[in-house]
Protein backbone atom coordinates (compact mmCIF):
# COMPACT_ATOMS: atom_id res chain seq x y z
CA UNK A 1 0.00 0.00 0.00
CA UNK A 2 2.91 2.11 0.99
CA UNK A 3 4.12 1.79 -2.55
CA UNK A 4 1.46 2.64 -4.36
CA UNK A 5 1.15 5.82 -2.43
CA UNK A 6 4.76 6.76 -3.31
CA UNK A 7 4.40 5.40 -6.64
CA UNK A 8 1.27 8.00 -7.06
CA UNK A 9 3.00 11.01 -6.01
CA UNK A 10 6.11 10.30 -7.62
CA UNK A 11 3.46 10.03 -11.09
CA UNK A 12 2.08 13.23 -9.81
CA UNK A 13 5.41 15.02 -9.37
CA UNK A 14 6.71 13.91 -13.00
CA UNK A 15 3.82 15.07 -14.42
CA UNK A 16 3.52 18.31 -13.01
CA UNK A 17 7.57 18.77 -13.78
CA UNK A 18 7.19 17.92 -17.57
CA UNK A 19 4.18 19.81 -17.85
CA UNK A 20 6.06 22.95 -16.49
CA UNK A 21 8.91 22.38 -18.91
CA UNK A 22 6.46 22.18 -21.94
CA UNK A 23 4.29 24.98 -20.81
CA UNK A 24 8.09 27.03 -20.29
CA UNK A 25 8.79 26.30 -23.98
CA UNK A 26 4.88 27.50 -25.08
CA UNK A 27 5.55 30.68 -23.42
CA UNK A 28 8.83 31.36 -25.20
CA UNK A 29 7.92 30.85 -28.36
CA UNK A 30 5.07 33.58 -28.08
CA UNK A 31 7.17 35.63 -26.03
CA UNK A 32 9.80 35.56 -29.57
CA UNK A 33 6.83 35.87 -31.64
CA UNK A 34 5.92 39.17 -29.79
CA UNK A 35 9.21 40.51 -29.72
CA UNK A 36 9.66 39.57 -33.42
CA UNK A 37 6.00 40.93 -34.17
CA UNK A 38 7.09 44.59 -32.29
CA UNK A 39 10.36 44.74 -33.97
CA UNK A 40 12.02 44.10 -30.53
CA UNK A 41 15.09 41.50 -28.77
CA UNK A 42 13.67 39.19 -26.86
CA UNK A 43 16.41 38.80 -24.19
CA UNK A 44 17.91 36.06 -22.20
CA UNK A 45 16.39 33.74 -24.68
CA UNK A 46 14.17 32.65 -21.58
CA UNK A 47 10.87 32.97 -19.11
CA UNK A 48 10.34 32.91 -15.47
CA UNK A 49 7.45 31.34 -14.07
CA UNK A 50 6.32 33.36 -11.34
CA UNK A 51 3.05 32.02 -10.00
CA UNK A 52 1.10 28.78 -10.83
CA UNK A 53 -2.58 27.76 -9.32
CA UNK A 54 -5.50 25.84 -10.76
CA UNK A 55 -8.16 27.11 -12.82
CA UNK A 56 -10.97 25.78 -15.03
CA UNK A 57 -10.22 25.85 -18.68
CA UNK A 58 -12.20 26.49 -21.35
CA UNK A 59 -13.87 23.12 -21.47
CA UNK A 60 -14.68 23.26 -17.80
CA UNK A 61 -11.97 21.21 -16.59
CA UNK A 62 -9.16 21.69 -14.03
CA UNK A 63 -6.45 22.76 -15.87
CA UNK A 64 -3.29 24.32 -14.03
CA UNK A 65 -2.83 28.12 -15.20
CA UNK A 66 0.90 29.42 -15.08
CA UNK A 67 1.95 33.00 -14.94
CA UNK A 68 5.54 33.95 -16.66
CA UNK A 69 7.84 37.20 -17.02
CA UNK A 70 10.43 37.78 -19.61
CA UNK A 71 12.53 40.76 -20.82
CA UNK A 72 12.58 42.48 -23.95
CA UNK A 73 14.35 45.63 -25.10
CA UNK A 74 14.07 48.10 -27.88
CA UNK A 75 17.56 49.73 -27.67
CA UNK A 76 19.86 46.86 -26.28
CA UNK A 77 19.94 48.97 -23.21
CA UNK A 78 17.01 48.94 -21.11
CA UNK A 79 15.47 45.95 -20.20
CA UNK A 80 11.32 45.98 -20.38
CA UNK A 81 8.67 43.53 -19.06
CA UNK A 82 6.75 40.80 -21.09
CA UNK A 83 4.16 38.51 -19.14
CA UNK A 84 2.62 35.68 -20.73
CA UNK A 85 -0.24 33.87 -18.90
CA UNK A 86 -1.10 29.98 -20.06
CA UNK A 87 -4.43 28.02 -19.27
CA UNK A 88 -2.54 24.72 -19.99
CA UNK A 89 -1.23 24.58 -23.11
CA UNK A 90 -2.94 27.76 -24.42
CA UNK A 91 -2.35 31.25 -24.21
CA UNK A 92 -4.72 33.39 -22.47
CA UNK A 93 -2.57 36.61 -22.22
CA UNK A 94 0.10 38.29 -23.27
CA UNK A 95 1.24 41.61 -22.01
CA UNK A 96 4.04 43.99 -23.15
CA UNK A 97 5.43 47.21 -20.72
CA UNK A 98 7.04 49.67 -22.91
CA UNK A 99 7.84 53.13 -22.50
CA UNK A 100 6.64 55.84 -24.49
CA UNK A 101 9.76 57.05 -26.00
CA UNK A 102 8.36 60.48 -28.36
CA UNK A 103 7.90 62.64 -25.45
CA UNK A 104 11.93 64.35 -24.83
CA UNK A 105 10.85 65.23 -21.11
CA UNK A 106 11.81 62.51 -18.67
CA UNK A 107 9.50 63.67 -16.08
CA UNK A 108 6.58 63.35 -18.42
CA UNK A 109 8.22 59.72 -18.72
CA UNK A 110 5.02 57.32 -19.40
CA UNK A 111 4.71 53.50 -19.72
CA UNK A 112 2.27 51.70 -22.32
CA UNK A 113 0.93 48.50 -22.33
CA UNK A 114 0.13 46.35 -25.34
CA UNK A 115 -2.52 43.40 -24.35
CA UNK A 116 -2.64 40.25 -26.40
CA UNK A 117 -5.27 37.65 -25.33
CA UNK A 118 -6.23 34.06 -26.29
CA UNK A 119 -7.24 35.45 -29.92
CA UNK A 120 -3.28 35.83 -30.68
CA UNK A 121 -2.00 33.16 -31.50
CA UNK A 122 1.32 31.50 -33.69
CA UNK A 123 -0.46 31.77 -36.65
CA UNK A 124 -1.99 34.83 -36.33
CA UNK A 125 -0.91 38.30 -37.83
CA UNK A 126 -3.40 41.22 -36.02
CA UNK A 127 -0.28 41.95 -33.67
CA UNK A 128 2.43 42.42 -37.00
CA UNK A 129 -0.17 44.23 -39.36
CA UNK A 130 -0.80 46.83 -36.09
CA UNK A 131 3.09 47.32 -35.53
CA UNK A 132 3.73 47.68 -39.24
CA UNK A 133 1.60 50.73 -39.39
CA UNK A 134 3.23 52.62 -36.21
CA UNK A 135 5.72 55.47 -37.97
CA UNK A 136 7.77 55.01 -34.25
CA UNK A 137 8.64 51.27 -34.86
CA UNK A 138 11.94 50.62 -34.58
CA UNK A 139 14.07 47.58 -36.33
Amino acid sequence: MDALLWLTLLFIFLYYWFDTAKAKETAVAHGKKACRDMNVQFLDDSVIRYRSRLSRGSSGQMVIERSFRFEFTFDGQTRENGFVRLSGQRLLMLELDYPDHSNSDQSNHQSNRLYMHNSYSEESDALRSRTEKRPDSRH
